[in-house]
């Protein structure tokens, strides 16, 4: 694999465990819970503002290159770029609901979960639809000199959540993510055919 494409599977990877961590916390409002705001919040702020300047820009990158090789292939797939601005379009929906929320405004709870359930959705039918046709095909139709190409043209700055150096304003998200990736290999691991499990 090349070492574009295994950046932009990594960021799918954080990406992934991003919305896995806001869709529990939707799960605790969805049950009249009191989920964690902080968290929600800077799930947004982070989508509102990585993947949007750096991960599909490299996507994008990648798209025309194939655009350019295998015109046929990238029609079958559609129009990327359209896709990452009705991704942004959503971000911002869910983001301007959450702030009402935050500052108490009246928004009825079935407004929230629709917003927060749109943005969970567009988010994972993106990150599928590429791992499972998107990526394979550049993979596939992409030359080594095109892929040493598109490495030079990329930037890819420290992740300000899953880099070596975590900021300020995402430790407790990336804290929570911590969490619940524990809670949730600890659920596996019970409902895995483990001694004493029915399964």
């Amino acid at each position: 694999m090349t070492e574009v494409m295994r950046v932009l599977r990594r960021e799918h990877a954080n990406m992934a465990a991003l919305v896995k961590t806001l869709d529990w916390q939707m799960r605790e409002f969805e049950i009249g819970g009191q989920p964690d705001y902080d968290v929600i919040r800077s799930v947004v702020d982070y989508f509102l503002s990585f993947p949007d300047l750096y991960h599909h820009p490299k996507e994008d990158l990648v798209f025309e290159r194939l655009k350019l090789r295998a015109p046929e292939v990238a029609e079958r797939i559609g129009d990327l770029r359209r896709e990452h601005e009705m991704i942004a379009a959503r971000s911002r929906e869910f983001s301007a609901g959450l702030k009402a929320i935050l500052e108490e405004a009246h928004v009825p709870r079935e407004a929230f979960v629709r917003w927060a359930r749109a943005f969970i959705d567009v988010q994972m039918r993106h990150m599928d639809m590429e791992e499972a046709d998107f990526f394979p095909s550049a993979l596939q139709v992409l030359s080594d000199q095109d892929w040493q190409e598109l490495e030079t043209a990329m930037t890819t700055p420290d992740d300000p959540l899953f880099g070596e150096n975590v900021g300020e304003r995402f430790e407790h998200l990336h804290q929570s993510i911590l969490r619940w990736q524990a809670e949730d290999q600890q659920a596996r691991v019970a409902g895995s055919g483990a001694p004493g499990s029915s399964s």
